[in-house]
């Protein structure tokens, strides 16, 4: 599909303001309420729209958030494909109001085959250029694209927005639709290049910057590169002939925090990720008015020699601002650590070094923040940042010091104050709080169990204080294949992590390179009891920030009596092992079932159980999903895995 320059022009008014009363009040809109999401296997896609009624045309808003949560639904398995998803403003102003079709967020969704029934997710998309449309009655459509069945698979899609009011750093006068579509890559016939042809455009009056925002994902696989999905080309963004930016479409999946999923979620993929949120590319670009620019989008050359399709699916839109309304405006933009928000899941809990966004939303540089931070209960600490920052940049900043006690959840709040040694002029976005899952207060010494599979040159983990000197490890060099090493680890008190790293980035088990065998990393206490047990489909890394506390401070965790069960291979032919570890030898029953539960297909007692390794053969079943449940001492826990007779 190709699409016309300009598709969209919109001029706004400019108000002037100040802050007011009500700023940093924060208006939440849900216009998607655990809505029911299946695909149309006939057309490729199913559309869900819904009316949702903002505040007024004289509300400004500061920031809008917008959060979208996947869940499993009721009755049905969560989907099994990674398909193509979009949020997408239609219409606002009302039914009779000309349908806009902006694309707010894309989101891809995840390989959610075996995600149990009470799973969910949040992902969060920064959609502050859109916010000025979001006034009075408009249409939010969520579209989900596949051909996978629509009766024994979907989701449940909650969609809120969430509008900060406040005065803006800049004012919205008009935005532009550039370029949107799927644009064929590598076909002889029909070049990208004919998509993505130069813009002509012209700031309307009172614009001083052109905001770009892009959003770029690459799908379909020719058999020779891969293209566009497995294939990493660069793009070029040139604006009056001058060269913006560079970089590759291209997003590393192995740290995803959404993990572990059914399929090959640790593949990399162009500038996508199964399970995930895309992120924008955003250009902010010095324009004049009356005068003309011209921007253009530039592929890395590339034919497809293969019958096989390839494209990406490509939607730029330009935001015309005002300059800067204030010079001295420092933004809180968000807390990556300690917080409980999924998409910081991979890196908390933490007991120090805690993680702020830290955004310039005024004219001059910003040079230098003072930042006051804490824990609820815990005395504030300061830290003073230093840089060059311009206006629109974000960067992180990590904050010195030990976050005291432990256990959770617990209160964080960060505060900015006096930006290059001034007074702030925007106060309201400067402080943020988070719920923080302080990191564990462990005893020593700990157990490191660390049992290799056949990659063991892949793995190793390490064990880091907080000045980064390794205090203990297994490198993977040393290391040798389907073997169990069980460390015991000495520490003083004080904050460490533990941090367990694939180079192959594909963890200790993965389903779909059963040949590399399987293995684990679990943490214990001296006698042997379970602290953590991490899950070995992994991807790139895991890792656990913990505590060791003082002589005669207690610990504040309860070592964990659920049995450890693991499957392996999750998909198999029906002969299998069962991987099971219980804190203290107990009476054991394995019990395996089809997924609907009408049928029994292995049930077997084991007295005094520890842990080990228990072969499973059900050959003889047919091929489907079976759950796989251990209990002992009164806990019962269950895993699904996927018979396959290939």
């Amino acid at each position: 599909m190709r699409c016309a320059i300009a598709l969209l022009f919109i001029s706004l008014c400019v108000t002037s303001g100040t802050a007011v009363a009500g700023d940093g009040d924060t208006v939440h809109v849900v216009t998607h309420r655990a809505t029911h999401v299946v695909t149309d296997p006939k057309h490729g896609f199913k559309t869900y729209g819904a009316w949702g009624v903002f505040p007024s045309a004289k509300t400004e808003y500061r920031a809008a958030i917008m959060t979208v949560t996947y869940q499993c639904p009721d009755s049905q398995h969560c989907g099994e494909w990674d398909y193509v998803d979009k949020v997408l403003l239609r219409r606002a102003g009302g039914s009779a109001a000309q349908s806009q079709d902006l694309e707010l967020a894309r989101l891809i969704s995840p390989y959610g085959l075996r995600f149990a029934p009470d799973w969910k997710f949040s992902w969060q998309a920064d959609i502050t250029d859109f916010a000025p449309l979001f006034h009075d009655s408009v249409e939010v459509e969520f579209y989900h694209s596949g051909y996978e069945s629509d009766s024994g698979r979907g989701w449940k899609v909650t969609i809120d927005i969430a509008l900060v009011k406040g005065s803006p750093a800049v004012r919205l006068v008009g935005m532009q639709k550039l370029w949107e579509g799927n644009f064929p890559y590598g076909d002889t016939l029909s070049s990208i290049e004919d998509s993505l042809r130069p813009a002509a455009i012209q700031a309307p009056a009172r614009a001083s910057i052109a905001r770009l925002r892009i959003l770029q994902t690459g799908h379909g696989s020719d058999t020779l590169e891969g293209c566009a999905e497995f294939c990493s080309k660069y793009r070029r963004v040139i604006f009056d002939d001058s060269l913006v930016d560079q970089r590759q479409i291209w997003r590393e999946c192995g740290s995803n925090p959404l993990f572990p999923q059914a399929g090959t979620w640790i593949y990399n993929r162009a500038n996508w990720c199964p399970g995930s949120m895309v992120a924008p590319d955003i250009y902010d670009l010095d324009v004049t008015r009356g005068v003309y620019h011209t921007i253009d989008v530039d592929m890395e050359a590339f034919v497809n020699r293969t019958p096989q399709p390839s494209q990406y699916c490509f939607s730029a839109y330009l935001f015309y601002y005002s300059a800067p309304v204030r010079h001295s405006d420092a933004t809180l933009e968000g807390i990556i650590t300690p917080s409980t928000l999924d998409a910081y899941s991979r890196l908390n809990p933490v007991c120090d070094n805690p993680q702020i966004v830290l955004r310039n939303s005024g004219m001059d540089t910003l040079r230098t923040v003072r930042v006051i931070y804490g824990l609820a209960g815990v005395r504030e600490q300061t830290y003073d940042w230093s840089g060059a920052l311009p206006f629109g940049k974000s960067c992180v900043v990590t904050l010195p010091g030990i976050l005291g006690g432990g256990g959770g959840p617990r209160r964080f709040t960060a505060v900015l104050r006096d930006p290059n040694g001034k007074e702030d002029e925007y106060e309201s976005d400067n402080q943020q709080s988070s719920t923080a899952l302080v990191a564990p207060v462990y005893a020593s010494p700990l157990i490191v169990l660390f049992r290799t599979n056949n990659d063991s040159t892949h793995t190793s983990y390490t064990i880091t204080d907080r000045e980064g000197t390794i205090v203990a490890s297994r490198i993977a060099s040393g290391l040798r294949k389907q073997t169990l090493y069980r460390d015991t680890i000495s520490l003083r008190p004080g904050c460490y992590d533990l941090a367990v790293k694939d180079t192959a980035g594909d963890g200790l088990d993965f389903w779909f390179n059963a040949a590399g065998g399987y293995g684990y990393v679990r943490l214990t206490t001296a006698g042997g009891m379970l602290l953590k047990a991490f899950p070995s489909d992994f991807g790139s890394m895991i890792r656990q920030n913990f505590r060791v506390g003082e002589p005669g401070e207690p610990t504040q965790v309860i070592p964990d009596s659920t049995p450890v069960l693991n499957v392996f291979p999750i998909r198999n032919p029906g002969k299998f092992f069962l991987d099971l570890f219980l804190n203290a030898p107990t009476d054991l029953a394995v019990q395996i079932a089809t997924e609907d539960g009408s049928k029994v297909v292995y049930e077997k007692s084991f007295p005094g159980f520890k842990e080990g390794m228990i072969d499973v053969d059900i050959s003889a079943q047919p091929n489907g999903l079976y759950v796989v449940k251990a209990s002992a001492g009164g806990r019962t826990v269950s895993k699904k895995m996927k018979l396959r007779k290939d």
